[in-house]
């Protein structure tokens, strides 16, 4: 890429770090680059014991970045994981609920798009100052300072050289920062941004969902924004899949009468689609034998055959305690007309119910990453701190990881790596 465009931050940031590595997130990012998945940022509970925990601070961001080989063996108990958080490679501020893809001209960088940024220095400090953490009006005041730390929308980390830095010189008008967006990328390394929303964390005095559709080109560093009629209502947490036909479909999420109030679940069988091709937008509607229940903070991610959709977890009860959406694993046939829901029967060592975790595609691999642990009656108490492997053959969760195998064969697979090996789902 050209590094004319590209400033990058070398400034040192000094925060708070608990000792020893943990991997246990939620709202973080996980881009398949090669042969390795990059996990980045997130929200972790904090403990108990630590003073400042209330119920008005039960998270903190993460400013970690971590990778995980693809390239051998390994058991989902103990994973590979490297740390590069005390490398160049640390993100400059806690960031969550963004979306990451990779492109630009090499193919190799990764584009962090929007998210919560908080400057972590900064909270540290007010956590450390009981004339503030002694004061609830003042403390939440304080803490709402901390978002909002930079204006930039898409932020580059160069995974070889361990470097973060942001584009200067962009053309056209940048989207307005926003989180819980829904982004793709196509094969010629244009980015497509889709509703999101903003609030308190992203600098909003009122809770505003859109329904806006950008797209930035990775090579040219271009900006466009698509206005085309019959767009979808304004959403965010929609579980974007791109289809080699070119089309988009947006698969659940919240939706938003107006800026201000409330926004409500979306009906799973609607699903709205933008054709990239044709710049057009319509609509599916599918069908389902079973009741399916509305969700935000899944996954959905296309299979090999591109004739079946794999939908894992979310939370239902959207206004209240962020509950356990039925059925967990759905399947959803797009082969079919109209398409088709149905529950995924699998076996194995499954996770527990799942929300705002990430979904990788690698080999016959789908791969299933941290997330909160929901339940049936109260708000999540737990975050997930393993990886799950569902092995997309057999529908069967593993714990080994073996690279071009499949429990359903002896022997190795033939697996085609330009439809599997570069498929990445962001969190919601």
């Amino acid at each position: 890429m050209n590094t004319a465009y590209l400033t990058s931050f070398y400034m040192e940031v000094k925060i708070f770090r608990i000792a020893g590595f943990e991997p246990d997130r939620v709202g973080h990012v996980a881009v398949l680059d090669g042969n390795q998945i990059i996990f980045m940022g997130g929200a972790r509970f904090i403990s108990p014991a630590n003073p400042i925990r209330s119920q008005i601070r039960l998270y903190n961001l993460s400013d970690e970045v971590f990778t995980l080989s693809l390239s051998s063996r390994f058991s989902t108990s103990n994973p590979p994981y490297v740390d590069l958080s005390d490398t160049s490679a640390r993100m400059k501020f806690g960031s969550e609920k963004g979306t990451a893809v990779v492109g630009g001209a090499s193919g190799e960088i990764v584009y962090l798009i929007g998210g919560m940024q908080q400057n972590l220095t900064r909270l540290n400090e007010i956590d450390n100052n009981p004339n503030i953490t002694l004061n609830q009006t003042l403390l939440i005041e304080e803490i709402s300072k901390t978002y909002n730390m930079t204006s930039q929308f898409v932020f580059f980390y160069q995974p070889y050289g361990k470097s973060w830095s942001y584009p200067l010189d962009q053309k056209g008008t940048p989207a307005p920062r926003r989180r819980s967006t829904s982004t793709v990328i196509d094969s010629n390394g244009v980015i497509y941004i889709f509703g999101g929303r903003v609030q308190v964390d992203t600098g909003s005095s009122i809770f505003v969902c859109y329904n806006d559709l950008y797209t930035l080109d990775t090579v040219l560093l271009s900006w466009n924004k698509i206005n085309a009629a019959n767009a979808p209502s304004p959403r965010s947490h929609a579980a974007p899949v791109f289809l080699p036909s070119g089309k988009i479909l947006y698969i659940g999420g919240v939706s938003q009468t107006q800026p201000g109030m409330d926004a409500d679940l979306i009906d799973m069988n609607e699903i709205p689609v933008f054709d990239t091709i044709s710049s057009t937008w319509s609509y599916k509607y599918a069908r389902q034998s079973i009741l399916i229940q509305p969700r935000l903070g899944h996954t959905a991610t296309l299979m090999p055959d591109n004739n079946e959709i794999i939908i894992i977890g979310g939370n239902s009860n959207y206004h209240y305690n962020f509950t356990t959406t039925t059925p967990i694993f759905l399947s959803l046939n797009i082969a079919k007309e109209p398409y088709e829901y149905s529950e995924l029967i699998t076996s194995g060592d499954q996770p527990p119910p799942l929300a705002i975790h990430t979904a990788n595609l690698y080999q016959n691999y789908l791969i299933i990453a941290f997330g909160n642990i929901t339940n049936n009656s109260t708000q999540p108490v737990e975050i997930n701190s393993r990886i799950y492997l569902l092995d997309i053959q057999c529908r069967t969760w593993v714990t080994t990881f073996k690279p071009g195998t499949s429990v359903c064969s002896s022997g190795s697979i033939n697996i085609c790596k330009e439809k599997i090996e570069h498929k990445n789902e962001p969190p919601s």
